[in-house]
C-alpha cells in the first residue's frame, strides 16, 4: 500500500513542481527582458534663443554621462544688431567685448561667469555650462532642461536658435 501511495503522491507532485518551474522560469525570462529593453536613446529638440527653459523630457541621474550635439547659430541680441553681436554657437559670445561692457550685469545672467549665448544646463536647482563641450557629467538627478545663457529679461530679443541632439549614456 504504501509503494501506491509514495507513486500517486509523486505523480501528483511531478506536474506541480514541473508548473511550479515554469511559472518561475518564465517569469525570470520576463523580469530579464525588462532589464534588457532598451531606454529612449536619445532626443533631438529645437532650442529657440528667446525660449525659458526647455524641458527635453529625459530623466537623468547624478552622475550620468549625456552626449550632445548642436547646429545652428543664436545670438543674445536682434537682427538690428547682428554686428554688435554677431552669431555664435552653443559656445556663446565668449570674449566679446559685450562681455566686459555688461560685467556689472553678469549676476543677472542664468549662470553668471559663464559668456551669454552660452548653451545652458539644469536638472533640478543645479544650472551648469554646456557650450561646444561634446559630453557632460550630470550634477543631480531629475529632467534635464536647456537654454540660451542671458538676462531672463531680455531673452525675448534674442536670435536664431540650436537643434541640440541629447543622448544619455
Amino acid at each position: 500500500m504504501k509503494p501506491i501511495r509514495d507513486l500517486l503522491t509523486r505523480r501528483k507532485l511531478k506536474p506541480l513542481l514541473s508548473s511550479s518551474v515554469l511559472i518561475i522560469l518564465a517569469l525570470l525570462f520576463a523580469c530579464n527582458q525588462e532589464i534588457r529593453r532598451p531606454q529612449v536613446r536619445g532626443r533631438t529638440i529645437y532650442l529657440d534663443a528667446k525660449s525659458d527653459w526647455q524641458g527635453t523630457g529625459l530623466w537623468v541621474k547624478k552622475g550620468q554621462t549625456v552626449r550632445f550635439e548642436c547646429h545652428g547659430i543664436w545670438a543674445v541680441a536682434p537682427e538690428n544688431e547682428n554686428r554688435r553681436w554677431p552669431d555664435t554657437g552653443p559656445e556663446g559670445h565668449g570674449k566679446h567685448p559685450g562681455e566686459k561692457v555688461h560685467r556689472l550685469g553678469d549676476p543677472k545672467k542664468e549662470l553668471p561667469g559663464t559668456p551669454f549665448g552660452a548653451l545652458l544646463g539644469k536638472v533640478s536647482d543645479a544650472v551648469f555650462p554646456i557650450g561646444n563641450r561634446k559630453e557632460i557629467i550630470i550634477p543631480s538627478e531629475g529632467e534635464l532642461y536647456l537654454v540660451v545663457n542671458d538676462y531672463p529679461f531680455y531673452r525675448h530679443d534674442n536670435r536664431g536658435g540650436l537643434t541640440v541632439t541629447i543622448v544619455p549614456q
